[in-house]
């Protein structure tokens, strides 16, 4: 695979780019801030590239040369700083870039789909429907990466997510949701370690989802898409 990173900063993409890394697999993270790796060892296979997402057209270059994608870009309301900026955040940096990345990864042939397996990292509950900030935002972005020109995208929804390394900065909602986490299991609706959500994801980009059967739709365009719940992520992270 020739793989591309975006959101590697953050919770669920550092285990991707680290898991990555383990299993001696050239990455490129592109970024606002370079990744920091516990392991300095790891770091022989990455290559890091700083952009500004207000300026894309100036890092088409960035984004060219790959056959898979994780996306794993995304912020919260008050990590953003407001309800617009969250929006700019997770639906237009992440469309817009895939949106170049389609460009500049064509198939060979006219009025064919860009060969890139896309595969993003988005939320238990999105709906573009929904009335709430949150998962509407997220089922927007779903919408229209699908709609893009991808051969293949697919998505993941995790619930409730356990941080395993501290975050830069603290969130309150994941401090209540940890307390939640015991009890959220006994009902069935088990966490996610974030560690457990990038194995699946990099398994499913392997093609190693036997036994999985995520919601899979093709959209008007061709693209395939394969949404995968919290309960396929967690057996596609128990894969061996």
């Amino acid at each position: 695979m020739s793989v591309l990173i975006l959101g590697g900063t953050g919770a669920v993409g550092k285990t991707v780019v680290r898991q990555c890394l383990e299993r001696n697999q050239d990455v490129t993270v592109v970024g606002r801030r370079p990744v920091e790796l516990a392991d300095e060892n790891l770091s022989k296979n990455l290559i890091q590239k700083t952009i500004n997402f207000e300026d894309l057209e100036n890092h088409r270059a960035d984004f060219k040369g790959y056959d898979v994608v994780f996306c794993c870009l995304g912020t919260t309301r008050a990590d953003a700083g407001g309800a617009e900026q969250f929006k700019k955040i997770d639906h237009d940096y992440v469309v817009n870039t895939a949106k170049i990345i389609a460009e500049e990864n064509p198939a060979e042939g006219e009025g064919k789909l860009s060969p890139v397996h896309y595969l993003y990292c988005s939320s238990m509950g999105a709906n573009a429907n929904s009335m709430l900030l949150y998962p509407q935002t997220k089922g927007r972005t779903e919408n229209d990466l699908a709609d893009i020109g991808f051969t293949r995208v697919s998505i993941f929804r995790p619930g409730l997510l356990k941080i395993e390394e501290p975050r830069r900065t603290s969130r309150f909602g994941e401090g209540v949701a940890l307390k939640l986490s015991g009890w959220l299991e006994k009902v069935g609706m088990p966490a996610a370690a974030v560690s457990a959500v990038g194995k699946a994801m990099i398994e499913a980009a392997l093609g190693r989802s036997a036994g999985v059967k995520p919601e899979k739709d093709t959209r008007s365009n061709g693209t395939e898409r394969e949404i995968f719940s919290n309960p396929d992520i967690l057996k596609l992270a128990a894969i061996i």
